[in-house]
């Protein structure tokens, strides 16, 4: 594995990424590529390196594939986490355009605005939990167009995820950490997904754990100020122009997107 990362460069597939990111249309490797977990992180982080020098900035991170359903849907079988940007935050009661995606797909799930430093190393479930300043549902965003379902862990990685974005209410507002009642995606008033356990994995404390210590295998640790995406415990739902979209999380509220041609 030592002689793999010696001689791959990150450089010219992750400027082929973010070209087709931008550009919105899915890419195809030929010959696909062959990579580790670490290799697929490092070609990640590098197309946030060019992201950033861009003038976009990094204001969290998402975890992926943390529930079963999720993991069912895309045939993956191991959580992952992706950066989150500052140019991704778009505000409820947004127009969204269909133009501006490859394959909208949307998640409902909740997120959590960290009021504190965590370190990579373990602690005790009441530290992560004080940490958070606050929780509010947020509706995840997706270039979903996959090759079937996902080849390898690796292919998501690299794709950041698929994430495209992500519909809040403004952070700072979220409620306080209080029991969540669960969670609804209403598309077209139309009832599409419900659960009543919206955390994934075993709750926030597992999840901020979980994020905290995979961030620190790359020199990485969550921040005071960040956004986590913490995961969907139901599943991945293209939609069509023409949708409204509601996800509401008693007592947090709701918050909803339309999307138009």
């Amino acid at each position: 594995m030592e002689d793999r990362a010696m001689i791959f460069d990150p450089q010219e597939p992750a400027r082929r990424i973010l070209a087709a990111f931008d550009a919105r249309k899915p890419i195809a490797w030929d010959p696909p590529l062959d990579l580790t977990s670490v290799l697929a992180y490092a070609l990640q982080a590098e197309v946030a390196r060019l992201r950033d020098e861009r003038g976009e900035k990094v204001i969290g991170y998402k975890v992926g594939c943390a529930s079963e359903a999720i993991q069912r849907q895309l045939g993956i079988h191991e959580p992952i986490f992706g950066r989150i940007f500052d140019t991704g935050r778009i505000a409820s009661g947004t127009r969204l355009s269909s133009a501006m995606y490859a394959g909208l797909a949307i998640e409902g799930e909740l997120a959590v605005l960290l009021g504190a430093d965590l370190p990579g190393q373990s602690l005790p479930d009441g530290d992560y939990l004080s940490a958070i300043s606050a929780i509010f549902p947020v509706i995840e965003l997706h270039h979903y167009t996959p090759p079937g379902p996902w080849s390898s862990c690796q292919d998501l990685i690299t794709s950041n995820g698929m994430h495209a974005g992500f519909v809040c209410a403004d952070p700072s507002a979220g409620g306080p950490l209080a029991p969540v009642q669960g969670m609804s995606i209403h598309i077209n008033e139309n009832e599409t997904d419900r659960t009543a356990r919206p955390w994934t994995m075993a709750g926030p404390a597992t999840i901020l754990r979980w994020l905290a210590g995979s961030l620190d295998r790359f020199g990485l640790q969550l921040r005071q100020g960040q956004v986590i995406l913490t995961g969907s415990p139901m599943g991945l739902h293209p939609v069509a122009p023409g949708s409204r979209i509601v996800v509401a999380s008693p007592p947090l509220g709701s918050i909803c997107v339309d999307v138009v041609w």
